[in-house]
């Protein structure tokens, strides 16, 4: 670390320089995530990968499980996605079909379908990053999980054309250790520099407690002082590093990627007799004993039919998952009464 390096958070910004494309298409919901495997060899403390994943050979696209590249690349072609970002797990553990995977991805959306993948580098040998450059991987992120892993960056930067990398996550106590390895990307001539506010959830709230870490009252689900601590690694990177350097926060996720990424489903991936409220779908529902009757959510021509056939008709909404499960009962408009709880 140079003199005088890690000051006060105040004057700091989100970013310093320009955005890596994979994180241009994330914030409009352009990206699909695809879970490749939650296999891992490296055991991170901080790991927020939940436990119907973590450890299990599974692949899944968002939120939806599948069986199979051709359903994976269904899921992607509902979301009407313009890329994809591979994770895990580490993807690196099935290479095999994390090749299959992306040239799978580029053979049916084109050659401008841009993939990124994330991974530690315990498996991204010369070989396996030559690799995965010939099957058309756009971006590689390393988060370098032991001491000379981060050295397959300067590998994939010297024996690669791909967009290159390191993404970590940042909490008190951290900002030494981002400060070097900020300084050791710049230095081999990596592309760009991401940090993740450390998430505080079930699956590694434990470990982090034990650690001394706490979960921020203000903002949660995210532990305490990683924002802080992510300001002053920024303001660093403003002084010493010529490498963008970006912040991304945990909210980020949920309260925007996700949340445009459902919106763009919704809207694309409607049936005729459904309408996209938000990152949600609205539809109509007659039931009459266990047949049940899809209709648009309007409430005087359900409640007619309902009335003609002596069912009962309701108004759900859902969001765009591929089994359209409702998640909140909006109103019960035959016979009338009742609405707005939950099923």
């Amino acid at each position: 670390m140079k003199p005088g390096a890690l000051g006060s958070p105040g004057v700091a910004l989100l970013s310093r320089g320009p955005l890596a494309r994979g994180c241009e298409l994330c914030f409009p919901g352009l990206k699909a995530v695809v879970f490749v495997t939650g296999l891992c060899d490296d055991g991170c403390y901080y790991c927020p990968v939940n436990r119907e994943r973590l450890g299990r050979d599974v692949l899944y696209v968002n939120e939806e499980r599948v069986s199979s590249v051709e359903e994976l690349l269904v899921e992607v072609y509902r979301q009407g996605a313009m890329g994809a970002s591979i994770t895990g797990g580490d993807p690196l553990i099935r290479f095999d079909l994390t090749l299959r995977v992306i040239r799978a991805l580029k053979d049916n959306f084109s050659e401008s379908f841009h993939i990124h993948l994330y991974t530690s580098g315990r498996y991204a040998t010369r070989q396996a990053l030559i690799a995965l450059d010939r099957a058309g991987l756009d971006e590689i992120r390393f988060h370098p999980t032991r001491p000379g892993f981060e050295e397959r960056i300067a590998d994939a930067v010297k024996y690669t054309s791909m967009s290159v990398g390191l993404e970590i996550p940042i909490a008190p106590g951290l900002e030494k250790w981002a400060v070097r390895l900020i300084e050791y990307s710049d230095r081999v001539g990596a592309d760009f520099v991401n940090l993740n506010e450390m998430e505080f959830v079930e699956p590694n709230a434990e470990a982090l407690l034990l650690r001394g870490y706490t979960e921020d009252p203000r903002r949660p689900h995210t532990v305490k002082g990683s924002l802080e601590a992510a300001l002053r690694v920024l303001e660093w990177a403003g002084r010493n590093a010529s490498i963008p350097v970006h912040f991304c926060p945990a909210a980020y996720k949920d309260s925007i990627q996700t949340i445009n990424r459902l919106r763009r489903t919704a809207r694309l991936d409607r049936a005729w007799f459904e309408e996209a409220k938000g990152p949600l779908l609205v539809w109509g529902e007659i039931r009459l004993g266990e047949e049940r009757v899809l209709a648009p959510p309007r409430p005087g021509l359900i409640a007619a039919l309902a009335e003609e056939v002596r069912g009962e008709a309701y108004i759900l909404e859902g969001y765009p998952t591929r089994n359209r499960r409702p998640v909140t009962l909006v109103e019960r408009v035959y016979p009338p009464g009742g609405g707005g709880s939950t099923l």
